[in-house]
């Protein structure tokens, strides 16, 4: 990517590895279990009280550590019938471009993800669209177009066989 977007994300920016306790972990995977867990669910889970639960919550949400609640919708109910994940290669760009490049991948609402990587291209996008016609607009009406994007390849999921709703509480 040779000094193409070297600004970081705003999930790049995100507090540093948080210590966690035995305690905070188990909230925290009540809370992946079931986001919609009352206070009292998460606490008799976790072992605690209601009001240190709530304030464990708190700091965890606080500190960065819990940085939202969503909810995960059916693909087909909600009318996207079309999924892909996109590699784009980026000509050498400014930093006033790169800005562009993610006000303008940021404005798509298809894209449910961006990431800059390293390897063979500079982004990964993770879209969503309701069909094929769909998708093929928002590469040539949206994508193409905007400045610094070189070339743009997708891979169209066929089958999705697990799909994450968060990351791992991991050691």
């Amino acid at each position: 990517m040779s000094k193409k977007l070297a600004k970081k994300s705003p999930r790049a920016s995100a507090p540093a590895r948080v210590p966690l306790d035995a305690l905070d972990r188990k909230i925290l995977l009540a809370l992946i279990d079931n986001a919609r867990a009352t206070n009292v669910e998460i606490a008799k889970k976790a072992g605690l009280s209601e009001a240190p639960c709530l304030r464990r919550i708190r700091q965890l949400e606080a500190r960065g550590v819990i940085q939202g609640y969503r909810a995960q919708l059916a693909p087909d109910a909600v009318g996207i019938g079309f999924v892909a994940f996109v590699t784009l290669v980026l000509d050498y760009i400014t930093a006033s471009t790169a800005e562009q490049f993610y006000k303008e991948i940021r404005a798509i609402p298809e894209i449910m993800a961006c990431y800059i990587v390293s390897g063979g291209y500079d982004a990964v996008l993770h879209v969503a669209a309701a069909d094929s016609q769909s998708y093929s607009n928002i590469v040539f009406d949206r994508l193409r177009r905007i400045p610094g994007v070189k070339d743009v390849r997708t891979s169209f999921v066929m089958r999705t066989i697990k799909e994450g709703v968060g990351y791992p509480l991991i050691d």
